[in-house]
């Protein structure tokens, strides 16, 4: 527990330091229903990372409150950004955790939220994100509108997706809307000047590559034959990823 709240933390067996998957769970949702995901968690830890998941504070929903990740603290009277900053400072104090091999992952608006936590830079450990489902609010650009970062981005989408739709949505007077995968993830790799653009299919997916950044950054984005949920084989396509890149780093 951090400041009041709460955070849930896996080990896998055997020696650490462990490289380490933070996962923000979606709405409504918590880190204690994250670790008790089976389908999440035992790929991971069968790969040897820990899994941290941190728990969410409620909004008012329009049906009632609920917890959510908030990084619009105009509207919302916070943000979570310093939460999840003296979470890290606490896991690494606590708990043997790789500093240098953290992977920041998230579903649906936590996986918009982990768009805006990757661009707020707030700890330097954080350097590799990986969202499911859950893109950027429109008009709502955050510190993300800079092109002053320095990250790696494998984002997760269901080209079936009809609560986030993969082309992304529009507004309407109850709901900004939210940017389509392509275009989030075009617009994070023009931002970094990235020169390559490479497209890959295989029989599960097919996945956009942007590298040649001038930040040195890599941008992915994935498509599925799914909709809204975390896809099938999706934890070890994502450590595939990582391990790759921060191998490079």
């Amino acid at each position: 527990m951090v400041s009041g709240r709460q955070y849930r933390v896996l080990i896998p067996k055997g020696k650490g330091p462990f490289p380490a998957v933070i996962f923000l769970h979606g709405p409504r949702g918590t880190g204690q229903r994250v670790i008790q995901s089976a389908f999440l968690v035992k790929p991971i830890l069968e790969r040897g990372y820990a899994i941290v998941a941190p728990t969410a504070l409620e909004i008012e929903y329009r049906n009632g409150p609920g917890t959510r990740w908030v990084w619009n603290d105009a509207y919302y009277g916070r943000d979570d950004f310093e939460f999840i900053a003296n979470m890290l400072e606490d896991v690494l104090a606590r708990f043997p955790v790789d500093p240098a091999q953290i992977v920041t992952t998230d579903h649906s608006r936590g996986g918009s939220f982990a768009w805006y936590l990757a661009c707020a830079v707030i700890d330097p450990c954080l350097k590799a994100f990986a969202p499911i489902a859950g893109t950027p609010v429109r008009g709502q650009p955050g510190d993300c509108a800079s092109a002053d970062f320095d990250f790696d981005m494998f984002y997760s989408h269901g080209h079936d997706d009809t609560v986030i739709p993969f082309a992304g949505s529009g507004s309407s007077w109850s709901d900004p809307g939210y940017m389509g995968a392509g275009e989030a993830t075009l617009r994070l790799a023009s931002s970094a000047g990235c020169q390559k653009d490479e497209v890959v299919e295989a029989d599960s997916h097919d996945q956009r590559i942007l590298s040649g950044c001038k930040t040195g950054s890599t941008v992915s984005v994935i498509g599925y034959e799914a909709g809204h949920g975390v896809p099938s084989g999706w934890s070890d396509l994502m450590l595939d990823w990582f391990e790759t890149v921060n191998a490079l780093e």
